[in-house]
């Protein structure tokens, strides 16, 4: 069923972020796209996917799936169980039954690295986190063609080989001179990745440092 972008847009309409970012004390703030409010690119205007459970359930029967039952995986470390659970609650409601898998962290990467390994993943514990800061790499290994290949870290195995080519595009603006517009034209390549709802973003975490 999620081959088909109703289903998966309802995904990303189905799930309370609110509620997700309240269970781990507001130590987080919601997502609406892959890349993070303080990354190049990061489109402040793009509202993303309301929450909207009565839609969610309009495309569902859209989609002509009837009801669904699924694996979500999910890493065995506190809080992520619990915030598996409430997608699970949330996504029932829209006639997604998903069975929640708790296992260790290594098992759910080896999961998300085979084609038919895992359906859902709540990446939580074990988000993506940026090696540089630019948002070529929040693209190219985890929602690129590339990455979509046994033992790849593109768990969702989207490929989409016109904003691939989009992408290699955007990598050649290499000036310094051009650093804006090609922050704006990444920028559009996450909305557009968007359209298609390869992921449901939940939140962006808060990372706190205490120092003297």
């Amino acid at each position: 069923p999620f081959d088909k972008v109703e289903v998966r847009q309802a995904v990303n309409m189905a799930i309370n972020k609110d509620r997700i970012v309240k269970l781990i004390n507001n130590r987080a703030t919601p997502a609406n796209q892959p890349l993070p409010p303080a990354m190049p690119g990061y489109d402040k205007d793009y509202k993303g996917y309301p929450y909207d459970p009565d839609k969610a359930k309009a495309l569902m029967e859209k989609a002509g799936v009837g009801d669904v039952q699924t694996d979500l995986y999910v890493q065995n470390v506190d809080p992520n169980p619990r915030i598996a659970q409430a997608i699970q609650q949330d996504l029932a409601k829209i006639g997604i039954k998903a069975n929640i898998k708790s296992l260790d962290q290594g098992t759910v990467i080896a999961a998300g690295g085979k084609k038919d390994g895992a359906p859902m993943i709540w990446s939580g514990g074990m988000a993506w986190i940026a090696d540089f800061p630019d948002p070529s790499n929040f693209y190219t290994a985890i929602l690129g063609c590339g990455g979509a290949v046994d033992g790849g870290w593109n768990w969702s195995w989207y490929c989409n080989k016109d904003l691939d080519a989009r992408a290699d595009k955007a990598n050649a603006m290499a000036d310094p001179a051009q650093a804006d517009a090609r922050a704006a034209e990444w920028g559009k390549i996450f909305i557009d990745v968007m359209k298609d709802a390869p992921w449901a973003p939940i939140m962006n975490e808060k990372a706190i440092t205490i120092h003297s």
